[in-house]
């Protein structure tokens, strides 16, 4: 459920297209060092915008240096200095990463439930260092998924109640993240991003859940499923830019912002417009393990 939040590349200017990479190189040297060296294989897109809006939110701009990359040694390249930030953005994607291991082993079937079985030791061993950088609340993790799969198991068809629970436990890390006084509005901005992330995945995962069986709300709701999909685009579209105002309200002004700008009010709504297509055929090329 992971990798639909990206820059908007044709509008993102070249410094920020550098620190965009510079924060992505960052966060994986930071999970490297903090959560387990494996922890860098499951870095998405979704982990290096929340540590955009945290910097946005702190006022605290990365710090970058010229450093080499254990995939490309010979070559050096722009990296952001470890910091809180990183570090807390790293260990958030590691307990996402857990309960989205999960979810696979809940809902999946087959050689698919197999290979998450066989991650969840090692998702178990990086939450518990994710937990040593912040003490999470895993209870209210537990009960919003326990919410969230009752509705799945009940077959629910109200895609805007689903991924409402979704928004929730996004949230929690937007807003145990950010300083005291911008905790409300980080928080705001985790439920929307999170409402926007499940709504995507239902829409581009459609034809596959279809064909499987598997749960997705859009199996179940009422009326012509391409009006639904583009209901679901103006859902999407009114989430990516109420969560760019309410940044731009709290946030600081700095490269951060305009970068986790261009994402909300360009990138989302391009990534929506492609999934949410009657033809997308998953075409967009989702996988967020790699940046721009």
């Amino acid at each position: 459920m992971f990798g639909y939040i990206r820059p908007y590349l044709p509008e993102l200017k070249l410094r920020e297209y550098e620190l965009y990479n510079a924060v992505y190189c960052g966060l994986c040297k930071s999970m490297g060092r903090s959560t387990r060296f494996y922890s860098r294989m499951t870095l998405s897109y979704d982990a290096v915008f929340l540590a955009l809006v945290l910097s946005s939110y702190s006022g605290q701009p990365f710090k970058t240096y010229k450093g080499r990359c254990g995939l490309n040694p010979f070559r050096k390249k722009l990296i952001a200095e470890d910091n809180d930030i990183l570090r807390y953005s790293g260990a958030a994607s590691c307990m996402l990463t857990y309960y989205s291991v999960l979810d696979k082993i809940k809902d999946e079937r087959g050689i698919k439930r197999l290979g998450a079985k066989m991650l969840l030791p090692a998702c178990r061993r990086m939450k518990k260092k994710a937990e040593q950088i912040y003490p999470f609340d895993n209870g209210s993790a537990d009960s919003i998924l326990s919410e969230l799969h009752t509705l799945e198991d009940e077959k629910c068809g109200e895609l805007d109640r689903v991924s409402d629970l979704f928004g929730r436990l996004l949230s929690y890390y937007f807003r145990c993240g950010a300083p005291v006084d911008k905790a409300e509005s980080a928080e705001a901005v985790g439920f929307l991003t999170g409402k926007y992330i499940y709504t995507a995945d239902a829409c581009d995962d459609y034809e596959k859940d279809e064909k499987s069986g598997a749960y997705n709300p859009l199996r179940y709701g009422e009326g012509d499923i391409n009006i639904r999909r583009k209901s679901a685009f103006g859902a999407m579209s009114v989430w990516a830019d109420k969560a760019a105002c309410e940044l731009a309200l709290e946030g600081r002004d700095g490269l951060s912002a305009d970068i986790a700008e261009n994402i909300m009010k360009l990138g989302m709504i391009d990534t929506a417009k492609k999934v949410s297509s009657e033809d997308n055929g998953r075409k967009h090329g989702k996988n967020g393990k790699r940046s721009v």
